[in-house]
């Protein structure tokens, strides 16, 4: 199934998190990254938000979890960060991931 990419919005009220504090996590532990960051937030269908970042340094993608309750094995962000990060050395084509 292919889905067309239509763009990024306002980040949705429901998954605002502290972009300032995000920041200074980001300059922490990845090396080069610069702020001020701007968000926004993917239009689309994925289960878990998706955002992107733009930094003085260059652009990144952020997939969270979304708010609240959640089943224990729904919206594995760790999986896939884990399964990328594995197949980022092979000639598979991934992007690079951090944190």
């Amino acid at each position: 199934m292919h889905e067309q990419f239509v763009g990024t919005r306002a980040v949705d009220p429901k998954n605002q998190f502290d972009v300032k504090r995000l920041e200074i996590y980001l300059e922490k532990h990845i090396e080069g990254f610069k702020g001020p960051i701007s968000l926004e937030q993917f239009s689309g269908g994925q289960s878990n938000p998706t955002f992107l970042l733009k930094a003085s340094n260059g652009q990144y993608v952020l997939r969270r979890k979304p708010p609240g309750k959640l089943l224990p094995s729904a919206h594995a962000v760790d999986r896939e960060y884990r399964v990328m990060t594995a197949l980022y050395s092979t000639d598979v084509p991934v992007a690079k991931t951090y944190c």
